[in-house]
């Protein structure tokens, strides 16, 4: 498996936010420095991971699947513990597992079958 290591600037409306992260054949992690937007944080991931894999432009986008406009209440005030890290949350797109984990930062990671 090749890991890839990745910086991105991610645009909105008013910022340039700087993202890290990395890149398999199988999976697309993004870090994002709080505080962010958790749907930016998302969308943005999930388009990149649809460039970076062209099999998943071709079923219906995210916004059909997830009603991202909630996952900015998702997280609950400690979302991991001594163990590790907990998803904070997770669910499926396509055929693709997406998983927030939340602490200092925001991580998005994606992760498809082979």
């Amino acid at each position: 498996m090749n890991r890839q290591m990745d910086s991105a600037n991610i645009s909105d409306m008013n910022n340039q936010l700087a993202v890290s992260g990395w890149s398999t054949d199988t999976e697309l992690v993004r870090k994002f420095d709080r505080p962010i937007n958790i749907v930016d944080a998302v969308c943005s991931t999930v388009d990149e991971a649809i460039q970076q894999w062209s099999e998943l432009s071709e079923t219906p986008p995210l916004y059909q699947f997830v009603n991202v406009e909630n996952l900015d209440g998702l997280f609950k005030t400690k979302a991991t513990d001594s163990s590790g890290w907990l998803p904070s949350a997770e669910f499926q797109f396509q055929s693709c597992r997406v998983t927030l984990l939340y602490s200092s930062s925001i991580r998005v990671i994606i992760e498809r079958d082979p």
